[in-house]
């Protein structure tokens, strides 16, 4: 029975650790996260430490990620699929793996990332976004792109509602349907959409 191989946790964990040994130069606050995420790997062991890294779920939503195409520039001209740099793979497995022990339920519920424009943020929340909504076991998912005004709102919901026009693999399994302002899968009442603002009464995101 073969192994089962983790290279995008793997890549996500040797970045950590070129981070904290200096190799790649990084800020004071992704050296913190860094390293917290290397010595909670340790901790994990331990039956008082509430946590652990689940490899396959944060693995899973990598590999999830980066079978969606690009949408804008050469890459999408050449059909090319999103490629997570070391960086954004630590970020993805971070807020994906580490979950409870007991519950089970993330243990992160919110991540905040600094990125300069043109390194493909708007592409990258669409895939978290995108996960969220069709692959995260939520049943009746509420997925929102939510910003203070409509143009921002559409800044990740266009070319999240892209890559799902351009990969009928992805809505066929899914059964996603793919409407003008909104996407939902009748299946289970689950729904994407952008908003401006904050939810109004009733709402229950799962992911915003």
């Amino acid at each position: 029975m073969s192994r089962k191989s983790y290279p995008n946790v793997n890549a996500a964990n040797q970045y950590a650790r070129d981070v904290v040994r200096g190799k790649i130069v990084a800020c004071q606050f992704v050296i913190q996260a860094c390293q917290r995420h290397l010595d909670d790997l340790m901790a994990e062991k331990s039956k008082s430490f509430r946590y652990r890294f689940d490899k396959d779920l944060a693995e899973r939503a990598a590999k999830f990620i980066q079978l969606l195409p690009h949408t804008k520039g050469e890459w999408a001209f050449k059909r090319m699929p999103i490629t997570l740099e070391p960086w954004q793979l630590f970020v993805i497995c971070c807020a994906f793996g580490w979950v409870n022990k007991g519950t089970r339920l993330r243990r992160f519920r919110e991540v905040y990332t600094e990125i300069p424009r043109k390194n493909g943020k708007s592409a990258i929340s669409a895939g978290v976004a995108l996960y969220c909504f069709a692959c995260d076991n939520e049943f009746g998912a509420e997925v929102y792109s939510g910003a203070t005004t409509e143009k921002q709102a559409w800044e990740v919901f266009r070319p999240a509602r892209l890559m799902c026009k351009r990969t009928p693999m992805l809505t066929e399994a899914f059964g996603i349907e793919v409407n003008a302002s909104n996407m939902n899968r009748p299946e289970d009442g689950a729904r994407f959409e952008p908003l401006i603002g904050n939810p109004g009464d009733g709402s229950s995101p799962h992911c915003a």
